[in-house]
């Protein structure tokens, strides 16, 4: 059974307001394919699945004339590839990623920057939650951006469920602290 925080790193894993999926490398029904091929054991069918993905990226990267879409199509290459070598000698980071992630794909943070984050993190740390809650709603309330403004809105409520579960204000804290690197937990 997952702790709190564990179920809450998984619903903020998988939250596209915070982690817009710019790309999806496999579909739902071909990560759960890849998920029950891993766990079985079926090396074979699960490097077949992945060769078949990078055929279709490699045709799709000779077709495609935007640059940023081609930026992406070989991050997905280089992502499926990763994938390949990891069946081998990384099974426990595999596993981690079926366990927490719905869609696996090429991800944007809407988040602040790391720096505005770690100010959420000293608010959290230093006050009770309404005074929190009032920081964040302020911060909210000046951005301009929607996508940072809704990724924030969603933070929020993790924080919010993460108070009513009796969680350390130092646990948040760090939690929030380090929302934007999980973009890094897609890469493998």
């Amino acid at each position: 059974m997952m702790s709190k925080m564990d179920e809450i790193f998984k619903k903020v894993l998988n939250d596209r307001d915070i982690f817009y999926m710019k790309y999806e490398i496999f579909s739902r029904d071909e990560w759960m394919s890849l998920r029950e091929k891993f766990i079985n054991k079926n090396d074979d069918e699960f490097i077949a699945i992945i060769d078949k993905t990078i055929k279709e990226l490699n045709k799709k990267l000779a077709n495609s004339s935007n640059s940023r879409n081609k930026e992406d199509i070989e991050k997905a290459i280089k992502q499926c590839k990763n994938f390949k070598k990891a069946v081998a000698e990384m099974p426990n980071i595999l596993r981690q990623l079926f366990e927490y992630l719905e869609l696996f794909g090429i991800v944007k943070s809407n988040l602040p920057f790391p720096s505005a984050l770690d100010d959420y993190g000293k608010v959290i740390e230093r006050y009770g939650i309404s005074t929190v809650e009032q920081f964040f709603l302020d911060k909210i309330k000046r951005e301009n951006d929607q996508n940072r403004k809704r990724a924030l809105t969603r933070v929020l409520e993790y924080v919010r469920e993460l108070y009513n579960s009796n969680q350390s204000a130092l646990e948040i804290a760090y939690f929030v602290r380090k929302l934007d690197s999980l973009t890094t937990f897609w890469e493998v």
